[in-house]
């Protein structure tokens, strides 16, 4: 429902009503009662059974009640018979309406149970993520999208290895319990194998096989998987949106030299990326919802780099990702049309000192 409508939605039937005798007291020539029927069907879109009906009474009362003012049920009317069959379609339409609102009051408890169920089941599979881990400090942030909208399968995890810290992030394409299963296939076949394997190449095939193994021909998981060994920081990316390195208040992305297909879609090959980081560096891993976030006005993409450039100036981490995702609701007047999963990492430098932070340019 449109959020100008809501307010005014629950008499909006009454004034339809009233209205419509209205406009018949002011002409008697005119015969416009089978416009009542609006009301309740109006009630319909928004209101319970009980409301709806009622409405529906006093439409129909409405109907009798003019008819013997206007003399509707007398030849000016066209006749009992005529006025009676107006009536008869009032009621019907009303009878109509009960049964279309309470079509709609199941459909939407179905729903809020179907996503209250796959939250239930995304809050599970999704792990808390250490403040710090194997010399780094993490923090992690998941922005759900509007309410219209269903519960995607963002993820996110970081685990110790013998071989370095690794991490992910990823997107299943879909939403719903099945891209919480999926999700789920992901995040666990990660856990297990970041402990097994050592190569980051076979760390991804088996997350490729089991993205194969858990889904339809046309389900895939778009991620990136990275591993920080001392000052090395290893990437390889499945068709995911670019990590962003933010070093000395500098907000750039991560590319790497080839992209690789999402997870799921992989036939051969696995290239991985190599970057040095420093002391004082910061890393933001993020799902597509921020970067397709558009504002409603203009319809302008969310500028990514310059929002982490200035959110990214907060000293803690958890207030950075606290500042971009109020960037991000703010972009797009809070009405995100698909979640948003955000994972930082810092690389421990010199003490940082809070500076000026600024919003990102006017939409």
């Amino acid at each position: 429902m449109l959020r100008w409508f809501a307010p005014i939605a629950p008499i909006t039937p009454m004034l339809i009503l009233a209205l419509v005798v209205g406009l018949q007291l002011s002409n008697q020539k005119w015969n416009v009662i089978g416009l009542a029927i609006l009301s309740p069907m109006l009630a319909a879109t928004f209101a319970g059974p009980r409301l709806t009906a009622g409405y529906g009474v006093a439409a129909v009362l409405a109907g009798i009640l003019l008819g013997l003012h206007d003399d509707l049920f007398g030849r000016s009317g066209g006749g009992p018979t005529a006025q009676v069959v107006r009536l008869v379609g009032v009621t019907a339409g009303g009878v109509m309406a009960v049964l279309v609102s309470r079509y709609n009051i199941r459909r939407e408890t179905k729903l809020q149970n179907v996503t209250r169920v796959a939250e239930v089941a995304q809050q599970t599979i999704l792990s808390p993520v250490p403040s710090s881990s194997g010399g780094l400090r993490f923090a992690v942030r998941y922005e759900s999208a509007t309410v219209e909208a269903m519960i995607g399968g963002d993820l996110y995890e970081v685990v110790d290895s013998p071989w370095g810290t690794r991490l992910l992030i990823g997107d299943v394409r879909g939403k719903g319990l099945d891209a919480v299963r999926i999700a789920s296939r992901v995040l666990s076949c990660f856990r297990l194998m970041s402990r097994r394997t050592g190569g980051l190449r076979d760390l991804l095939a088996n997350l490729d096989a089991e993205v194969a193994d858990a889904s339809c021909l046309d389900d895939f998981v778009t991620a990136v998987v990275g591993q920080v060994d001392g000052s090395r920081l290893t990437l390889a990316n499945a068709g995911h949106p670019d990590p962003v390195l933010v070093r000395a208040g500098q907000a750039d992305l991560l590319t790497v030299s080839s992209r690789l297909p999402p997870l799921g879609l992989i036939t051969d090959g696995s290239n991985v990326t190599d970057t040095v980081l420093r002391a004082g560096d910061r890393l933001l891993f993020y799902t597509d919802g921020i970067t397709e976030a558009r504002a409603p006005t203009t319809g302008a993409f969310f500028p990514l780099l310059p929002a982490a450039e200035a959110a990214f100036a907060h000293t803690s981490l958890d207030e950075a990702l606290t500042d971009l995702a109020d960037r991000v609701r703010d972009w797009t007047r809070s009405t995100l049309n698909d979640d948003v999963a955000l994972l930082a990492v810092e690389v421990p430098g010199p003490t940082r000192h809070a500076g000026p932070t600024r919003r990102s340019d006017d939409h």
